[in-house]
């Protein structure tokens, strides 16, 4: 008898219940889930202090954790309820990878596009410029009505 105390004291021992969440371990779940209250604007459930969700939620992510669900379990749990909405950064990948690369890719089609356009606007007015100052017929005509306006003039003060 004293060894079979002994056995079931040792076996008890051995299956020591699952110690409880640390409020660090919830921070760090909570830190990748967001506020779907409606009240504030997607704010970390880490740090948001709604009393209606907030505050709820984070409880059911220590509950979770302490029935020894891993930090995974507890966030992929979050996102069967609320879907894909309630995580703090969406993944990367079909419409929320478009939804990351599209401000970048429009932001370098913009300065190309101003790039173009100042480069093609410069060249219109060079091209002006040489057309002018390649007419040195067009200059001797000026030159020569100038010459006749100021003998006329010269004419009439006389």
């Amino acid at each position: 008898m004293p060894s079979s105390l002994l056995l079931t004291a040792l076996l008890l021992l051995g299956f020591s219940p699952a110690q409880a969440a640390t409020r660090e371990e919830i921070k760090s779940v909570a830190e990748e889930l967001v506020c779907l209250c409606g009240n504030c604007s997607r704010e970390s459930l880490a740090t948001c202090i709604c009393t209606d969700f907030a505050v709820p939620e984070r409880e059911a992510i220590g509950s979770a954790l302490d029935q020894g669900q891993t930090r995974q379990q507890v966030i992929d749990g979050f996102i069967a309820r609320f879907g894909s909405m309630g995580l703090a950064s969406p993944p990367s990948e079909g419409f929320n990878l478009l939804a990351w690369i599209a401000p970048g890719a429009a932001l370098l089609f913009g300065i190309a596009l101003v790039r173009t356009l100042l480069v093609n606007w410069k060249g219109q007015d060079n091209d002006e410029v040489a057309q002018a100052s390649s007419a040195p017929a067009d200059r001797s005509q000026y030159q020569d009505r100038l010459r006749r306006e100021l003998d006329q003039f010269d004419d009439d003060d006389k």
